[in-house]
């Protein structure tokens, strides 16, 4: 009898027991679900992320095809966007631009930046509103989550004083313009082709000294005062053989100058340049060589980071960025990230391109595919 008493409470507990670890399973399973459901319910939806990019100014061709490859990042990833910018190229505009969208409550805010000085206030206000920023030819921004650029600047600049040496044959001198002494990107350019003439070619002579700031002049991104600028250089400097150009509107007026002067041949022209801006002159071997990056590619390469940033999964270095069928961005098959003096964070890729007489057509073609005919 007392056996059949022990075994029946040892049942009874067995039992107690069992129920109590179904219970227990049954509870947790219930906490799983529901954590499961939370983390769904906080799932991002990319139909809910917006960003609006403010350019230099409105109506340029150049930004309206960053426009198109940003449209199309947006299309493909099923997020909103918008390409504006004020009707002249003036910071202050552009800052209170950024002020207007904040209030609007946009998810992302980029900004190509007449001066990133007069962006960065505005930036930090964005931040504190968890509004996402971006910057494009920004690269000292640092109150952004990325600075896009299509390549390193440091590399860029090398480029081109390379080739330069390579035409004049590291003969004679050169002058370097900038658009702005405010232009981080053309400054970052222009100090990179410095050193690398130092280091590699001594006895081609910076024209305007080394001293920091007057190492350079500015243009204004005006092909008419790039043009009475270069004409007096070339009075100046009897061994003046290259001149080197930042801006778009350097290349012309520099082509313009050595024809007005006879000079084709004996002066040198080697720095950013569009079939649209230079075409004629690689034609005709007044200027030697132009270099530039798609724009379209960049406007793509900032929609995609945007959105990836803002869904918690920002590229990394070595990262590609994306297209729809998953196939790299042309020029941005691996970037690079870096953090810049201040701070902020830099990505880059492989996407500068060089323009010469020989693929002069392929490019005319390109950009004519993008709405923007050079000729």
């Amino acid at each position: 009898m007392k056996k059949a008493i022990i075994l029946l409470a040892v049942v009874c507990i067995v039992a107690t027991m069992a129920f109590v670890g179904v219970g227990c399973t049954a509870a947790t399973a219930t906490t799983a679900a529901a954590a499961t459901t939370a983390a769904a319910a906080e799932t991002k939806n990319p139909a809910n992320f917006e960003i609006v990019f403010i350019v230099k100014a409105d109506g340029i061709p150049w930004f309206d095809v960053e426009r198109m490859g940003l449209e199309q990042a947006a299309k493909d990833y099923g997020f909103k966007s918008s390409t504006v910018g004020p009707a002249k190229a003036d910071a202050a505009l552009q800052a209170q631009m950024v002020e207007d969208y904040i209030a609007k409550g946009v998810q992302a805010i980029a900004v190509c930046p007449n001066d990133p000085a007069s962006i960065e206030p505005v930036f930090a206000k964005a931040n504190e509103a968890g509004i996402l920023t971006f910057g494009h030819e920004g690269s000292s921004f640092k109150n952004v989550s990325f600075d896009i650029e299509a390549m390193s600047n440091k590399v860029f600049g090398e480029t081109i004083m390379q080739r330069m040496i390579e035409f004049t044959g590291g003969k004679g001198g050169y002058v370097a313009s900038v658009g702005f002494l405010t232009s981080v990107s053309h400054n970052e350019w222009v100090d990179a082709e410095i050193a690398y003439q130092k280091a590699k070619a001594p006895d081609f002579v910076n024209l305007l000294g080394y001293a920091a700031g007057s190492d350079r002049f500015e243009e204004k991104e005006d092909q008419t005062i790039a043009h009475d600028k270069i004409l007096e250089f070339i009075k100046t400097y009897p061994t003046l053989t290259g001149i080197i150009g930042s801006p778009m509107t350097t290349g012309p007026a520099a082509g313009l100058a050595i024809e007005e002067k006879g000079l084709k041949g004996k002066m040198m022209f080697v720095g950013t340049g569009l079939p649209i801006t230079i075409g004629g002159y690689l034609t005709s071997d007044t200027v030697q060589e132009g270099l530039f990056w798609n724009p379209y590619m960049v406007g793509y390469a900032l929609g995609y980071t945007a959105l990836q940033t803002w869904l918690g999964t920002p590229p990394k270095n070595g990262d590609a960025i994306l297209m729809k069928d998953g196939t790299p961005l042309p020029g941005y098959e691996a970037i690079g990230v870096e953090t810049n003096k201040n701070g902020g964070k830099v990505m880059f890729g492989k996407g500068q391109i060089e323009l010469t007489k020989a693929n002069l057509d392929e490019w005319n073609k390109k950009f004519a595919d993008y709405g923007w005919k050079q000729q």
